[in-house]
């Protein structure tokens, strides 16, 4: 049984897509329904949501802003968009943060039966196998893609002119490029994978599988134009194009990040290979492949200090990384001590520095959980760290998930509220964050089990 979320600001239309929905025959289990961006959010994160349905054009955040936040903290959920706008570029930001179908308005109750048959039976298959026709087609180092490679490598390692670069590009078929780019460099361990995650002993089962993992990689970041290429390494680098107004935004290279996470799922889903991930920051021009190649391959560096976690943001890792102590002092004759010594100051700086930047993260929630509209990426913001990494980091230190804290803090003042003042639901629901007094009713009953009603026996 799937849940569906049904996301628009006109309460007739989820009303009457909800109806048309309940008597379609599907395998449905719960239909929500949220009035605005941030009810859908609190539904989310508190009910196992299989497919959203928004609006686009909704107050206090519209269906774009929503499909952003949906993106950035869980990836997997499909969106289907009902819109009365049928704009390429409306059209072009919803499929670039995961819709599976752009319907304009009015829909035909057959047309939107079938588009939410195929989302749900295409999540529910989504977790497969690679065919076992696939991971057995032929694959060769010496092959066409090796002259693609070493062009690709030389252009990210050493850079060249812009002119010849072009030109090179065009040769191997990247010719309508966009000026902003950023880069992952994705660490693939094939000792192991496949459906029964046997052991990879030989060259020519892990250059298969470095193929299968180099596929998955394509098909999950295909919206952005990507140019995907091996290292000599082994592992693979992935430049993902940005169109300027893109490389402009401030939170671009941290989506990367959420992008990078959604990579890492699909190897893992599909091919059952564990990856390490590095990301870099935003660039312009193809001069600037080098200085991205060295951001992702730093990033990489911290997987050595947080080995469960596999994403790393370069931008996470500026103001915030930490060297070693000036008061370490070591036998400079032993050179083998001195490295150890320094790697084990640094990794417990680090770990001191990603303490306090948890508590920087708590006191800003502590001081602006009634905010309404308050955004993971608002918190991130203000400690200047990408979501995908301060959600690690609070999890780590605080044993809970960082959104499941600010509704603590919600619920724990509304209740206060309740016993302590005369102050009615619509007041307490507006000075605890929550839109309207239903919605704040609708989070305390499954919060604490109970409405409000009869806490206020």
């Amino acid at each position: 049984m799937f849940n569906v979320l049904v996301v628009d600001d006109e309460i007739m239309v989820c009303k009457g897509i909800s109806m048309i929905l309940g008597q379609s025959g599907l395998q449905l289990g719960e239909i929500f329904i949220a009035k605005n961006g941030f009810e859908a959010l609190d539904l989310i994160r508190l009910e196992p949501i299989d497919l959203v349905i928004t609006d686009i054009q909704m107050e206090k955040m519209n269906g774009i802003e929503l499909m952003e936040t949906i993106f950035l903290e869980d990836p997997s959920i499909p969106v289907i968009v009902l819109s009365a706008h049928g704009e390429f570029e409306y059209a072009q930001k919803a499929m670039k943060f995961g819709a599976r179908e752009y319907i304009v308005k009015p829909v035909k109750p057959d047309h939107l039966i079938g588009t939410v048959s195929r989302a749900l039976q295409e999540r529910e298959t989504k977790i497969r196998s690679i065919g076992e026709a696939e991971l057995n087609r032929k694959f060769n180092l010496q092959d066409v893609a090796a002259g693609h490679n070493m062009i690709l490598q030389q252009l990210a390692f050493e850079g060249m002119a812009e002119a010849e670069a072009l030109e090179l590009l065009g040769s191997l078929g990247f010719r309508e490029l966009e000026s902003g780019f950023t880069m992952m460099v994705i660490k693939p361990d094939l000792k192991k994978g496949g459906r029964t995650e046997t052991l990879i002993t030989s060259l020519k089962d892990r250059n298969l599988f470095r193929y299968a993992c180099r596929n998955v990689v394509e098909e999950t970041i295909h919206d952005w134009k990507p140019i995907v290429f091996y290292l000599p390494t082994g592992s693979l680098a992935a430049v993902l194009q940005l169109t300027e107004k893109d490389a402009a935004y401030e939170a671009e290279g941290s989506r990367a990040a959420t992008i990078a996470q959604k990579v890492h799922n699909n190897l893992e889903a599909y091919l059952h290979v564990e990856s390490i991930i590095g990301i870099s920051g935003v660039g312009l021009g193809l001069e600037s492949w080098p200085a991205l190649y060295g951001d992702a391959q730093r990033a990489l560096e911290w997987h050595s200090l947080h080995p469960d976690h596999y994403v790393f943001y370069a931008g996470d890792f500026g103001e915030h990384a930490s060297q070693p102590t000036e008061s370490a002092t070591v036998d400079s004759n032993n050179e083998a001590a001195q490295q150890e010594q320094g790697s084990t100051i640094q990794a417990v700086s680090a770990e001191q520095g990603a303490t306090s930047v948890t508590a920087q993260a708590k006191a800003f929630i502590d001081a602006n959980y009634q905010t309404k509209g308050l955004k993971l990426q608002d918190i991130a913001s203000a400690v200047h760290l990408s979501p995908n990494y301060l959600c690690y980091l609070f999890k780590k230190d605080m044993k809970m998930n960082m959104w499941d804290y600010v509704t603590q803090c919600r619920m724990e003042e509304g209740k206060r509220l309740l016993r302590t003042t005369d102050k009615r639901r619509y007041e307490i629901a507006d000075e605890i964050g929550y839109e309207t007094p239903e919605h704040f009713s609708k989070i305390f009953k499954r919060y604490y089990g109970i409405s409000l009603s009869e806490f206020k026996k």
